[in-house]
């Protein structure tokens, strides 16, 4: 049994936890739902999104498991031991898991396009070609298959070496190269004739676009960005150090996660505009309608080589983040070994991701309600399980846990944030529960709006 730990450093604690959120959140779906709804309307929803329910969510499991030192199962057993609030925790753990299998086959994707920029290239290639290749390439079954196989094996070496020499390390390198790479890549972006358009089209709100629509991506993506409500928070909140001031993380994270976010956007949308590309591509932005930008643009290939390899350490962040919620469980749980844990959840999830991979190829009966298993378990995580777990997580904290503990935890034991923690509290008891349960009764299809 692992032995109690925490972050080395501040600034490793930032990088881990940014690197949790900062994935393909930001770089594969943050900007084709700002395409979808509105440009800089989504935007501002985002913000106001982040700041008044995505923030205050992580700060409260950040309570939860820094209070404890557990895992997101353990953690609700000590706080509650005679009640089943610890299958929230178990509930947090499984989405994890969910998600961590056809994130895995997405990431393979991005793998595989920076072999593809290092060895082809996009240069010339139309429409037709880059789109007949791309869904080739899914129906292959195969290659994504490895693909996603290699990812999980990378992920799985950074997790096995611990929290400071594995998850810690690699991201304090890996996240000043990500930042690096996205600002080079904007700064690139400022040359082309579509920039100020792509800059119209983020920064110029279009109101007329906002609906409950907007709110609800806006809310997903903050969840699925920010990793909420699959226990990740709650078990990086074991390895924060009790002097560390949880508002000022969750606040960092949240403005990394966001800058990011609209980085990729500025990034990325020039060169839609640029060469007369739809902006609201959907999910095929990244992979489909990128690779077409890169086949007209002057080195485009050298763009799409770090382009690529940014998509790589984004996701690869993420997934260590991922990893480590079931990795403590079965550690603490289950009295074993890391690296034990971490071969038991690879074999796992790489059965999982097997079967997301091969349930896109065309024909494949691998479906469930209607749809293949990689969306089934992407729309239900991203539209129910992730919200439905922020939703308990918040109830718990704001009526069920002892408001002395959340205060000492989040004022640090009186020492900062006195003031902010009646606001804190307030939207954590009334506000965001409120929003929350609304959210899901829509997703449910008990209300309409």
């Amino acid at each position: 049994m692992e032995k109690k730990v925490s972050f080395g450093s501040k600034f490793g604690t930032i990088a881990v936890v940014a690197g949790s959120c900062i994935g393909l959140g930001n770089i594969w779906r943050f900007p084709y739902l700002a395409g979808n709804n509105g440009g800089s309307a989504f935007i501002i929803i985002y913000i106001l999104c982040s700041l008044t329910i995505a923030i205050p969510i992580m700060m409260s499991e950040f309570v939860i498991g820094r209070s404890t030192g557990k895992n997101a199962f353990g953690a609700f057993k000590v706080l509650t031991p005679k009640k089943r609030w610890c299958l929230v925790g178990l509930f947090g753990i499984l989405t994890s898991f969910f998600i961590f299998g056809f994130y895995s086959v997405v990431a393979g994707w991005g793998i595989s396009f920076i072999q593809t920029a290092f060895t082809e290239g996009f240069t010339g290639r139309s429409p037709a070609i880059i789109h007949s290749n791309f869904i080739n390439y899914i129906n292959t079954g195969w290659k994504p298959t490895i693909a996603a196989l290699i990812f999980i094996f990378l992920t799985s070496s950074i997790v096995i070496g611990g929290i400071e020499r594995g998850i810690e390390r690699i991201n304090k390198v890996l996240m000043p190269m990500l930042a690096f790479i996205i600002i080079g890549l904007f700064i690139y972006s400022t040359s082309l004739p579509g920039f100020k358009e792509g800059m119209d089209f983020l920064l110029k709100p279009d109101f007329s676009k906002i609906n409950i629509g907007t709110f609800l991506a806006a809310i997903g993506q903050s969840f699925f960005s920010m990793s909420l409500g699959m226990g990740c928070m709650v078990t990086y909140g074991a390895y924060i150090k009790k002097e560390t001031s949880l508002p000022s993380l969750a606040l960092t994270i949240g403005v990394a996660d966001l800058s990011v976010a609209i980085l990729a956007g500025f990034a990325i949308f020039p060169g839609v505009f640029t060469f007369g590309i739809e902006p609201t591509s959907g999910p095929t932005l990244v992979f489909e309608t990128l690779p077409l930008v890169f086949s007209m643009m002057p080195g485009g290939n050298i763009f799409g080589i770090f382009f690529f390899i940014l998509v790589f350490i984004a996701a690869i962040t993420s997934s260590v983040s991922m990893i480590e919620p079931i990795c403590l469980f079965i550690i603490q749980e289950l009295k074993t070994s890391r690296v034990k844990a971490v071969l038991i959840i690879s074999v796992f999830v790489a059965i999982l991701s097997v079967f997301c991979a091969y349930s896109q190829v065309e024909g494949s009966s691998i479906r469930i309600f209607g749809q293949n298993l990689f969306d089934f378990l992407n729309n239900t995580t991203d539209k129910f399980m992730l919200p439905f777990g922020a939703l308990l997580i918040i109830i718990f904290v704001g009526w069920f846990a002892d408001k002395e503990l959340v205060r000492n935890q989040i004022t640090n034991n009186g020492h900062s944030f006195n003031k902010g923690f009646k606001i804190y509290y307030t939207f954590v008891r009334f506000i965001i529960p409120v929003v929350l349960s609304l959210f899901v009764l829509n997703l449910l299809g008990i209300i309409k709006w």
